[in-house]
C-alpha cells in the first residue's frame, strides 16, 4: 500500500454513501467485495440499491476472489482534472472481468505501454491513498 495523509490531490470517493460504503470498507480491510442479490443470486457491479436482474432490494456483500482477466484497456497520455495526474502519465485504465463474471473499471499498476494485452490475467492490489481511503487497483499476473 502506498500514499499518505492529505496531500492526495486526486478525487476521492464519498465514504459516507450508504450504497457504496461496504465496498470502500472492504477495500480498507484488503478485500474486494461485490454486491449480490439475496433473492436471485446475481452478483453485480457497480453497487446500487436494487438488483439489476430482479429489482430486489435484498442485497448482501460477498468477498470476491480478486482475480480475473483484462477485458479491455486504454492508455491515458494527457493529464486532466487540474493536472492531478500529470506525474502519472502514461497510465493504463482497464476493464477487468472478474472470475465472478462482473466487469469493473480500474487502473493497472506496474505496466508500461506494450506490456498488457486483452486476456491477460489480473489480480487486485490495494493502494492506501489517504488514512481513510484505500483504492482497489489491478496488476497483471505474469
Amino acid at each position: 500500500m502506498s500514499g499518505s495523509g492529505s496531500e492526495y490531490a486526486k478525487p476521492l470517493p464519498s465514504l459516507g454513501d450508504e450504497v457504496t460504503a461496504p465496498y470502500w470498507q472492504a477495500a480498507a480491510e484488503g478485500r474486494l467485495a461485490l454486491p449480490r442479490c439475496e433473492d436471485c443470486g446475481t452478483t453485480f457491479f457497480y453497487p446500487r440499491r436494487a438488483c439489476p436482474t430482479c429489482w430486489s432490494e435484498h442485497i448482501e456483500w460477498t468477498d470476491a476472489a480478486g482475480t480475473g482477466r483484462v477485458w479491455s484497456f486504454t492508455w491515458v497520455h494527457v493529464p486532466f482534472y487540474d493536472d492531478a495526474w500529470k506525474d502519472d502519465v502514461p497510465y493504463c485504465v482497464a476493464i477487468i472481468e472478474l472470475d465472478e463474471g462482473v466487469r469493473l473499471v480500474s487502473s493497472l499498476t506496474g505496466v508500461e505501454p506494450g506490456q498488457v494485452e486483452v486476456g491477460d490475467a489480473a489480480r487486485v492490489v490495494f493502494d492506501r491513498v489517504t488514512d481513510e481511503v484505500t483504492l482497489p487497483r489491478f496488476e497483471v499476473v505474469r
